[in-house]
């Protein structure tokens, strides 16, 4: 990876930084000379990431907090804003979904908690980091949506799939509303990843048909998406926004 310090006297907020995108994301953003709250409703995780971001020179705090609620999301994103006194990026890398199933066989019950954990936690981050950014005239907000979103080739749960298309719709809506201030927002739609969750859902057998299936023959590994994430967040990337960043080695191609 890049060893430069592009991101020098930066702050960023890096959601699901406790493990596989959000991790990556999280150290890569660090080396590059940002700091970067960790956060994640895993405490040990995010603990254990700020610390090895420490560890290596950088600077890092883990942070406890329910994106699922409103008023601790907006403490969360105080917190690291007053930490450094200004905030620059939002990775938003949390949410996902716990196992495979179909439309019909989707616990009705099931529903609000992917969606929520996915799009409701960006809406309020947004929310919350806007203000702070729009003070300054500049910051950078990248979500994690999904190749669910963008094609029904593979599949996917409904719940996940109609929440990661949310993100994508919120992007642009969001790179309307706040682009004149000098704020990006744009999302990147990973495939298949070598992530700890990802490979918990999915059997060895339907984890080779992926990579014998997707053009350049494996999955991703979690520290390929974060090359593009952060690809989004840098100063080079100003005159993007509202756009989808497909990263999924050829698996859909649009």
């Amino acid at each position: 990876m890049n060893g430069g310090k592009e991101f020098e006297g930066q702050c960023a907020v890096v959601t699901g930084g406790a493990t596989g995108i959000g991790e990556a994301a999280a150290r890569e953003l660090a080396r590059r000379g940002c700091a970067v709250c960790v956060m994640d409703i895993d405490a040990p995780g995010a603990e254990r990431v700020a610390q090895g971001i420490r560890a290596e020179g950088g600077e890092a705090f883990p942070s406890v907090t329910d994106l699922l609620d409103w008023e601790a999301t907006r403490q969360g994103v105080g917190a690291a804003h007053a930490w450094k006194g200004r905030l620059d990026i939002v990775v938003h890398s949390a949410g996902g979904f716990p196992q495979y199933v179909s439309l019909l066989d989707c616990p009705a019950e099931a529903w609000d908690g992917v969606v929520n954990s996915n799009l409701r936690s960006m809406f309020y981050l947004l929310k919350a980091a806007a203000p702070l950014m729009i003070a300054r005239k500049y910051g950078r907000f990248v979500s994690l949506s999904s190749m669910a979103a963008r094609s029904g080739v593979n599949p996917n749960p409904p719940h996940y799939t109609a929440a990661k298309g949310g993100v994508l719709a919120l992007t642009r809506q969001a790179a309307r509303e706040l682009g004149p201030h000098g704020i990006t927002v744009n999302a990147v739609a990973p495939a298949n990843v070598q992530s700890p969750r990802a490979k918990a859902i999915r059997s060895p057998e339907r984890l080779r048909h992926i990579a014998q299936t997707t053009p350049v023959g494996r999955l991703s590994e979690p520290g390929e998406i974060a090359e593009a994430v952060l690809f989004l967040c840098g100063k080079g990337a100003g005159y993007i926004t509202g756009v989808t960043l497909d990263v999924n080695g050829g698996a859909t191609m649009v």
